[in-house]
């Protein structure tokens, strides 16, 4: 499998898991693990310029989680 393909699969996971969860948001509980490990799955790929700001937007989202 290839890594843009597992990162794909975990954001969307992540997402759909939010969307289902609206109004319980906040209760989806990453470890720090998980949460460094996501982030680096991101900072060492290569993507496409239509999923730049998608990525952006997650990266920025993790790590905000990150600093609580």
């Amino acid at each position: 499998m290839d890594l843009r393909r597992l990162i794909k699969g975990v954001t969307m996971g992540i997402l759909h898991k939010s969307k289902q969860n609206k109004e319980n948001r906040e209760n989806i509980d990453l470890t720090k693990i998980e949460l460094e490990f996501l982030l680096k799955l991101i900072a060492n790929s290569a993507f496409q310029g239509k999923d730049l700001q998608m990525i952006y937007d997650l990266t920025v989202k993790l790590q905000k989680r990150m600093m609580k």
